[in-house]
């Protein structure tokens, strides 16, 4: 199974003291990252970025052999990029305030602070990107006073939901490496291997149907961050928090607040009606599928859907 390399971890002297707070949503794709942060965009005093300050192979690059010094300069860069947006013109910009005053309404006097694009700056910064799931080491050592949010899926309903709504990991797809899921990649007649795949395993995974190779990287992803989370050190930090999926839409309220309260914010109207919204209609969609190619799936990520609490059939 492919396990990433350790990564060399960024000196405290190559670092100068930050006062913003900030967090990170990460989960393999349709976990609910999308759903978390528009709870979280809801709360006044956050502001919520979604995947676009920071290039997606980043993720990938971190996990190749890196120099110490490049590594180090990727983290320090990607805790910069969201510094830098907050000065930005995009930031203050008066359709950024009219975006924000929308999802969480401040009354009157937000709205006119809106229309002449005021702001100040947030009591925390939230950036949600999925594909860090692939590198949660680098996200602990890009932001060593960040919290982090881990969400996690029943990988079957994960894997499903991955084909049906974005067709990934098709034959066609792996002819180029200009996808999310693979931006590094080794040739394999005429198709590319995704880096996260372990060397030997090539025809088993070209073999597979989309769907097994969803749940595959589902299984890399989940162990990276099972790997990364669990260190002592980062338990005893209380800096992550680790989120089912199937118990946030269970409890909406319950795992919502929670939520927020994690990251520092308070519970309002706005939140309580997105929270409203919560449905249990996708768990278990993966059933539907052909029962050959659910125990093919479960045969690849048997260890961590277990060990995630998610039950396989022995039959």
């Amino acid at each position: 199974m492919h396990s990433t390399a350790p990564s060399p971890t960024v000196s405290p002297a190559a670092r100068t003291s930050t006062k913003q707070a900030y967090g990170i949503v990460l989960g393999c794709p349709r976990s609910g990252t999308t759903y978390l942060s528009r709870l979280l965009n809801t709360i006044p005093e956050f502001e919520t970025v979604v995947g676009t300050l920071l290039p997606v192979a980043i993720p990938h690059v971190v996990n190749q052999p890196l120099a110490p010094e490049v590594y180090q300069a990727l983290a320090i860069g990607f805790e910069r990029s969201l510094d830098a947006y907050l000065y930005s013109g995009r930031y203050h910009s008066r359709a950024r305030a009219l975006q924000k005053w929308l999802a969480t309404p401040t009354g009157i006097g937000g709205l006119v602070r809106a229309l002449q694009g005021k702001r100040d700056l947030p009591k925390r910064m939230i950036y949600k990107e999925p594909f860090l799931a692939f590198a949660p080491q680098f996200v602990l050592d890009a932001f060593p006073d960040g919290k982090i949010l881990h969400i996690y899926r029943d990988g079957r309903d994960a894997a499903n939901s991955l084909v049906r709504t974005y067709d990934v990991l098709t034959d066609d797809k792996l002819r180029t490496l200009e996808r999310s899921e693979m931006r590094i990649g080794r040739p394999h007649g005429d198709r590319y291997v995704p880096w996260w795949v372990d060397e030997g395993r090539e025809e088993e995974f070209l073999s597979s149907s989309p769907y097994v190779r969803a749940i595959w990287m589902w299984m890399v992803m989940t162990r990276a961050c099972r790997e990364a989370f669990s260190q002592p050190e980062v338990q005893e930090s209380e800096r992550v928090f680790s989120l089912r999926y199937e118990d946030l839409v269970r409890e909406p309220q319950k795992y919502g607040r929670a939520t927020v309260d994690f990251f520092g914010g308070t519970s309002n109207r706005a939140l309580e009606n997105l929270l409203a919204e919560a449905r249990t209609s996708s768990i278990g969609k993966y059933k539907r599928r052909d029962p050959v190619e659910i125990r093919a799936a479960e045969t690849v990520a048997a260890p961590e859907l277990e060990l995630y609490g998610y039950p396989i059939s022995r039959l």
